[in-house]
C-alpha cells in the first residue's frame, strides 16, 4: 500500500514536470515563434521556472535518501568517465538526431539567448529534480543493496531516455547512457549538485557545438 501512495506521489511529480513547467517552456517557445521580444520572454520563463524549480526542490528536501556506499557510488570520478566515455561513442554512431535533438537545435540557432536558459539551466535543474531526485525519493528511498542502487539507475535512466523520445534503439541508447552516467553522479554524492552540474556541462557542450558548426 505504501509503495502504491509513494508512486502516486512521483506521478504527480512527474505530472507536475510535463504540465506546469512543460507549459511554462512551451509557451515561451510560440511566444518567441510570434515574434515576441527575446529578452521580455526569457525574463518571463526563467522566473516562471525559477518557482517551479523552488517548490519542488522544497518537496524534495522534505524527505532524506539513505543510499548505502557500493560498487556503484564508491568513485567519484565513476560518473564523468560514465559520461565522457558516452560522449565518445556517438562520434562513432550515425548522425541520427532525435525530434527533441532537432527541436533543440533549431531553437539554439534561432534563440541562443533563451536556448542557453532552457537547455543548459533549467533542463538539468527539473529533469534532475525529477528523474533522479523525486525518483529516489519515492520510490527508492532506502538503497542499502547494490541490487537496488542498480534498480535505481537502471530505471531512472530508461525514464530520462524515454522522456527525450528517442525514435529508435540508438537514439534510446544514447540517453539511456547519459542518464545513467547522471544516475552515477546522484547516488555518488547522495545529492542533485554533482548530477545537476554533469547534466549542465553535458547540455553546455552541445550548445556550444551547434553554434559553432
Amino acid at each position: 500500500m505504501k509503495l502504491l501512495k509513494n508512486f502516486g506521489w512521483f506521478f504527480l511529480a512527474f505530472l507536475s514536470f510535463l504540465f506546469i513547467y512543460g507549459i511554462v517552456l512551451s509557451m515561451a517557445v510560440e511566444a518567441l515563434k510570434l515574434g515576441a521580444s527575446a529578452y521580455a520572454v526569457t525574463l518571463l520563463y526563467v522566473a516562471l521556472a525559477g518557482v517551479y524549480v523552488y517548490y519542488v526542490y522544497k518537496w524534495y528536501r522534505k524527505t532524506p535518501v539513505s543510499i548505502a556506499v557500493s560498487g556503484f557510488n564508491r568513485f567519484i570520478w565513476l560518473p564523468a568517465l560514465v559520461w565522457f566515455l558516452s560522449i565518445v561513442v556517438q562520434f562513432f554512431l550515425p548522425n541520427d538526431p532525435s525530434v527533441n535533438q532537432q527541436t533543440a537545435t533549431d531553437l539554439t540557432l534561432t534563440q541562443p539567448l533563451f536556448s542557453f536558459f532552457a537547455t543548459v539551466i533549467f533542463a538539468p535543474l527539473t529533469e534532475e529534480l525529477i528523474f533522479r531526485g523525486m525518483l529516489a525519493r519515492y520510490l527508492f528511498p532506502k538503497q542499502d543493496s547494490s541490487k537496488q542502487t542498480l534498480i535505481f539507475l537502471l530505471v531512472s535512466s530508461a525514464l530520462f531516455a524515454l522522456i527525450h523520445f528517442p525514435g529508435d534503439v540508438q537514439q534510446f541508447f544514447v540517453y539511456f547512457s547519459l542518464g545513467f552516467s547522471l544516475g552515477l553522479a546522484y547516488i555518488s554524492r547522495k545529492g542533485l549538485v554533482y548530477s545537476i552540474s554533469l547534466h549542465a556541462l553535458n547540455n553546455l557542450v552541445a550548445f556550444l557545438m551547434i553554434l559553432m558548426l
